[in-house]
């Protein structure tokens, strides 16, 4: 069994998720530096399956059927053994005997016998769920703070509402925008983000949950500072963000680049890459000619990896680029694009920012 190292992973961190020990880790992968692990690097875990990983969010009932795989499903495989329903390990793979165990459970309590676990099965296996099919957003309010309220700044300044400053507060600006983006699409202008707003507002809702602070976060956007420079677009199933941490820089200063995918579907999903690499990023000048790339000085292992994305579940990274071109030279002042791609699917989304003297 392997393992895709992600952003803000420790030797530690991937040992607890999977019950074994740091120094198992070290002695299976022949690491010489504990502290050293890569973001892409394929570790080998060991031949035994993962142990569980904490419980799904407070009402979330995603789909699941033969061929899903990830945290939904080794929940629903401990509620089914617990419930003395055979169908050998814990490993969150949604294979036919997982199957045939859905099956006699549906039967047992005269559910539809489909061998697929809705929203109805997952109430029969005592989840408590928001409801079949329904997408979950945030219900913003005048006075709210936070993340989710610089997003809806940034979509309203889009659509050329006027907003007012975009500083993550509800303030009266933002409430006369969204009233007056309300009024325009045929919704109550209540000053109310609701469900029919969101969808309005082209957003595709995933699970949302409390941060450590208790702050409800819109999936999809960094909670940065007012001079986050970004462009999201949502491509068959996922939504991709691209951002850059200012939108002007001075020439030599680092620009900190945030790519980042999460799978809007309400099933788990698997992406095959043809290598380690999962990201690439490259540069183009004014002219359209690419002068820096950021795999091109990096080596890949050439084994297909496989990724596991939850429902709401994403895959971030984060890279610096220090302004020097494929020569190793200082770019000129100019206005460059700077492209992010999905190594699996091979999509790609673009944004752009200016260097100046």
């Amino acid at each position: 069994m392997t393992y895709v190292v992600r952003t803000g992973d420790t030797l530690y961190k991937i040992a607890q998720r999977f019950n074994t020990t740091v120094e198992r880790l070290i002695a299976l992968n022949n690491i010489t530096d504990p502290n050293m692990i890569m973001v892409g690097m394929v570790l080998t875990i060991s031949s035994e399956q993962p142990g569980p990983q904490p419980p799904l969010g407070p009402g979330w009932c995603p789909r699941l059927t033969l061929g899903s795989r990830g945290r939904a499903v080794r929940e629903l495989q401990h509620l089914l053994r617990e419930r003395g329903f055979d169908l050998g390990g814990v490993d969150g793979v949604f294979d036919a005997r997982t199957r045939a165990a859905v099956v006699n459970f549906q039967r047992s309590r005269n559910l539809p016998v489909t061998g697929i676990v809705d929203v109805a099965t997952w109430q029969a296996l005592g989840r408590e769920c928001r409801g079949p099919g329904v997408a979950l957003c945030p219900v913003i309010r005048p006075g709210d703070r936070g993340s989710a309220i610089r997003f809806i700044q940034s979509l309203l300044r889009r659509l050329n509402y006027a907003p007012g400053p975009i500083d993550g507060i509800y303030g009266p600006d933002t409430r006369a925008a969204v009233i007056a983006f309300q009024a325009n699409n045929n919704i109550s202008p209540t000053g109310i983000v609701n469900q029919e707003t969101w969808e309005a507002l082209g957003v595709t809702c995933v699970p949302v949950f409390p941060d450590q602070e208790g702050e409800i976060v819109i999936p999809g956007l960094p909670d940065e500072g007012d001079e986050l420079n970004y462009t999201w677009q949502e491509i068959e199933g996922f939504r991709y963000l691209l951002a850059t941490n200012e939108k002007r820089y001075y020439r030599g200063q680092p620009v900190k680049i945030t790519f980042r995918k999460r799978n809007i579907t309400d099933q788990t999903v698997s992406l095959e890459y043809p290598s380690s690499q999962l990201f690439d990023f490259y540069i183009s000048n004014e002219n359209g000619r690419e002068i820096w790339r950021w795999s091109e000085d990096k080596a890949f292992l050439p084994v297909v990896t496989e990724m596991i994305l939850a429902p709401g579940e994403a895959e971030t990274i984060d890279i610096v680029w220090d302004q020097r071109n494929k020569s190793g030279n200082l770019v000129n002042p100019q206005t460059f694009t700077l492209w992010g791609t999905n190594k699996a699917t091979g999509e790609s989304i673009s944004v752009q920012f200016v260097v100046y003297e």
